[in-house]
């Protein structure tokens, strides 16, 4: 075997092995006392004074500051080399870590002209600790990203860095790039678009940045590739015999991760696993949805089947049974009963628990595509399973996609949990503290602002219909914009988001809408949102990663105002959109506007949604959200257990 040929079998090697040991990590079944004692464990660390420290850190790093912008080119990148010596033998700690950081703070400074903040340094050092660091919109966090994910590349082994889409994937990889060549890193980035051969190539490079979808695509492609290759003998002789093997792997092995947005996705986005699955060409069940549609329509709400909103439920009655009964007698197929009660409470279940353009739309080739309700964003290639989504198509009647073979699955939870060092930075991470520690065993730390934040919060304004709500939010838009001050209009869903741009369009009030169907355009919109006199519809937290600056003349008139037009399931969301005002000390607004008839009362709070009067606006939302947020949580602990059996029955 030669030199070059000896060097690809052990990189090949080495790939396969670390494959192999992340599928060994299995998710903790904690019970009982064992609960209750990582329970406080976890209170414990996340109020442990750590702010002081990591002050006192960043106290140390700007005292090299003058020494480190002394080096010249050739001291500076032999400073360079030395730090990653020591940092791939495992010896980057104390006064080394400190100069370490240093060096990367000098390097955002000599390659984009920016000096980092010593918040972000702190965030920074935080999340070197393996932390998530909680800062607030505008603060920088990806600089902060970019400068300990220089570090971790430093160990010799690659960084993934995910976020949430690809336009913020080449974004950030690309703007990010000039630090990273200063500091003898090589950068890459994977999108939706790049071909097998770009992804081998950019998964090798130092620091990768990548979105989760693709990335646990990648990975659950490469365990189908890897077959039942199950312990270490198996994986060397499976190497050794197949080497072709390691040439086809995508993904050289989970190491580091740096995780944005991370309450997003690993809290909100954590219930949904990814599936690899094939379509064939033709669907042989495609008749027995329409013919489940046709039998749902003749059932009637109440007397027929029952709805719990709650969970997206439907219920038949003993008398829905007998209806299916007498409307099936005599056919074949549907002489059985469990057949045809699961495919018509399917049918039932499109008609009434999904609504279009808030659970999903239909794009203009006649494709039904799911929103992400926590985003606003489209969910691309991914469908309902169990036959939900045909039942959706059968419902809007376009062409019905065949029932799909699972190859592969695996949830967010589980594949975050199998790097050996995770850290990650969100705007909003503290009410999900004590889960992000049971789940990930990772602590939250609360960075402080640059400037302190001056955004006031309006009182809640609450009405018994959605019709008052309405048009209460269009008069405070006439109001805001007559003076010249940029509204930001938060919606929930594409179908709240068209119906105030209707009613802003009748009064003549000129804006801009983004939503589910113009993602191509959401960055320069949601940039464009603090120009005086502009009107910004957005649904949920589009746009998210993208700073939203103050135009001329508008911090003297007040800022940014921000209408959020209906509570969320989670109050960290709410708080993401309020965060859009008044970032880096400038000025702003927030307001939230909502009705008894709004999605979250209705479903969380039906029976004492209208004595919202007594109760009072805030403490209502208060305790729906807390509704919905343990229902959320039993949704997450069920996905693990579906984890627990996966393990146990399947390879990958």
């Amino acid at each position: 075997m030669s030199q070059t040929e000896q060097a690809r079998f052990d990189l090949t090697s080495q790939e396969l092995w670390s494959i192999f040991e992340a599928r060994r990590v299995k998710a903790p079944e904690l019970k009982g006392p064992d609960l209750l004692v990582s329970a406080i464990a976890g209170y414990i660390r996340n109020r442990r004074p750590m702010v002081g420290r990591l002050r006192e850190a960043a106290n140390r790093v700007a005292a090299l500051e003058e020494e480190i912008h002394a080096l010249g080119s050739a001291q500076f990148r032999e400073a360079v080399m030395d730090t990653q010596a020591l940092a791939r033998t495992g010896k980057l700690v104390g006064p080394a870590l400190d100069r370490a950081v240093a060096l990367a703070r000098e390097a955002v400074w000599r390659s984009l002209g920016l000096r980092p903040y010593d918040v972000q340094v702190m965030g920074a050092l935080a999340m070197h600790e393996g932390m998530i660091a909680e800062m607030a919109t505008g603060e920088g966090k990806t600089i902060a990203a970019a400068m300990i994910a220089s570090l971790f590349a430093m160990e010799g082994k690659p960084v993934h860095v995910i976020t949430v889409n690809d336009y913020l994937v080449q974004r950030d990889a690309t703007e990010m790039a000039p630090i990273y060549d200063l500091l003898g890193l090589k950068v890459g980035y994977v999108i939706h678009e790049s071909t097998p051969s770009d992804r081998y190539d950019h998964y090798r490079r130092n620091i990768v940045y990548v979105t989760s979808k693709e990335l646990v695509a990648d990975f659950l492609r490469d365990q189908i590739q890897l077959g039942t290759l199950r312990n270490a003998p198996q994986t060397m002789i499976g190497s050794l015999m197949y080497r072709h093997i390691g040439r086809q792997l995508l993904v050289p092995g989970l190491f580091r991760v740096i995780v944005d947005e991370a309450d997003s996705l690993l809290i909100d986005e954590a219930v949904t696993p990814l599936i690899i699955s094939n379509s064939p060409d033709e669907n042989p069940n495609e008749a027995l949805y329409v013919a489940a549609d046709e039998l749902a329509r003749k059932l009637r709400r109440g007397e027929h089947f029952t709805i719990d909103r709650t969970i997206r439920h439907v219920e038949l009655t003993d008398a829905g049974r007998d209806k299916l009964e007498e409307l099936c007698a005599g056919s074949g197929f549907w002489k059985g009963a469990r057949r045809r009660e699961e495919l018509v409470t399917l049918a039932l279940s499109a008609h009434y628990c999904y609504i279009r353009d808030e659970h999903y739309l239909v794009t203009e080739d006649k494709k039904v595509q799911i929103i992400d309700e926590f985003t606003g964003r489209v969910m691309a290639d991914r469908s309902w399973r169990h036959g939900l989504h045909q039942a959706v198509e059968v419902k809007e009647g376009v062409p019905v996609t065949a029932d799909k073979e699972n190859l592969a699955r695996l949830s967010f939870q589980r594949f975050f949990r199998q790097y050996p060092k995770m850290a990650g930075m969100t705007g909003t991470a503290w009410e999900a503290a004590g889960e992000l520690w049971q789940i990930y065993r990772r602590p939250v730390v609360r960075i402080p602002t640059n400037k302190p934040c001056i955004r006031v919060q309006l009182p809640t304004r609450m009405f018994d219909t959605a019709e008052e709500k309405w048009q209460a939010v269009v008069q405070r838009v006439c109001e805001l914009n007559d003076k010249g001050v940029p509204v930001l209009v938060g919606t929930r869903s594409v179908l709240a988001s068209e119906e105030v741009s209707r009613r802003l369009m009748a009064a003549g009030r000129p804006h801009r809408v983004l939503n589910a169907t113009q993602t191509a355009q959401e960055a320069s919109i949601v940039a464009e949102a603090g120009q005086k006199g502009r009107i910004t519809v957005a649904t949920n937290m589009a746009g998210r990663g993208t700073d939203i600056k103050l135009g001329r003349g508008v911090a003297e008139i007040g800022g940014l105002h921000v209408i959020a037009t209906e509570p969320h399931t989670s109050h960290r969301v709410d708080r993401q959109l309020y965060g859009r005002a008044a970032r880096q000390g400038d000025p702003g607004c927030a307001q939230m506007f909502c009705s008894a008839e709004d999605d979250l009362f209705y479903r969380h709070g039906y029976l004492i949604r209208k004595a919202w009067r007594a109760i009072g606006p805030d403490r209502l939302i208060a305790m729906c959200q807390a509704k919905a947020e343990r229902l959320a949580r039993f949704n997450r602990k069920q996905v693990l257990k579906q984890d627990e059996i996966m393990d146990q029955s399947m390879p990958f």
